[in-house]
């Protein structure tokens, strides 16, 4: 496997001269964090200006009304507080699958230009590609299964949790080749499959892909202290940097296979 400076190095030649393709093909992904960061700095501008008095105050004045309301409540506004809290986890829910949908057609968008560093770069096209026939269910099946079974290994420590999810942080581009290597006709790959695979994949890998995103963390303070401005350069550094450590972990996968075939 390649060094960490190693593959940062490659994806800052691929922008070399074409940083505003980059930038614009990570563009919805990349306004989408500036948001959140400067919703981010808003609430903690709100709450940085009250007083531990008022807050005092505050927690007595909700705790006095929470007793009051339980001492009169109703099963039908029971219900209604479940059903409004229903609603809210659906449209979360929803927002963040076609978060997530732009995600995908952005890493796989840049993961063919890792391949093909000549490949010209279409912006709107490139970055909905994850809402296209092929990709915008299985993604979203991928995301409540993965869910499924972080929540599950979460159940038994947080650790073993942490442990998984490295383990599953191919899946989306496992899918995107297995999509690829699936004759036409023929039905669609196992979402199990594609994450069994990363499993695989990351087989004394994780550590260094932990160690990997830990090293955008300076990067990351320096966009913090310019209100998320600096995410239109970081987003697709980070993008293109782990695009190309997947190719590098199937580069040598493939080298592994070939030498065990020779093996035997």
């Amino acid at each position: 496997m390649k060094t960490r400076a190693a593959l940062k190095t490659e994806i800052k030649q691929l922008f070399k001269g074409r940083w505003k393709d980059a930038i614009l093909l990570c563009i919805v992904v990349s306004l989408l964090s500036i948001f959140s960061v400067a919703a981010n700095y808003t609430d903690q501008a709100k709450s940085g200006g009250t007083s531990l008095t008022s807050h005092s105050t505050d927690i007595q004045q909700g705790a006095s009304q929470a007793w009051s309301a339980m001492t009169t409540i109703s099963w039908g506004l029971i219900a209604t507080v479940l059903g409004v809290l229903a609603v809210g986890a659906i449209i979360n829910f929803v927002f963040y699958c076609v978060f997530k949908l732009f995600m995908v057609g952005t890493m796989y968008s840049m993961l063919d230009w890792v391949r093909n560093p000549s490949r010209e770069i279409h912006p709107v096209s490139d970055s909905t590609v994850g809402f296209t026939r092929p990709y915008a269910w299985p993604t979203v099946g991928l995301v409540v299964l993965q869910a499924i079974f972080l929540t599950l290994w979460s159940l038994l420590l947080i650790v073993p949790g942490i442990i998984k999810a490295f383990a599953y942080s191919q899946t989306y581009f496992v899918y995107k080749d297995l999509v690829a290597a699936t004759p036409a006709g023929q039905p669609r790959p196992k979402l199990t499959l594609a994450i069994t695979k990363s499993r695989q994949l990351m087989r004394g890998h994780k550590m260094e892909y932990f160690v990997l995103q830990l090293s955008f963390i300076g990067w990351a303070l320096l966009c913090g202290m310019t209100m998320g401005i600096g995410l239109l350069w970081l987003v697709p550094y980070r993008y293109g940097t782990f695009a190309n450590y997947y190719q590098n972990l199937v580069a040598l996968d493939q080298a592994d296979q070939a030498a065990a075939s020779m093996a035997a």
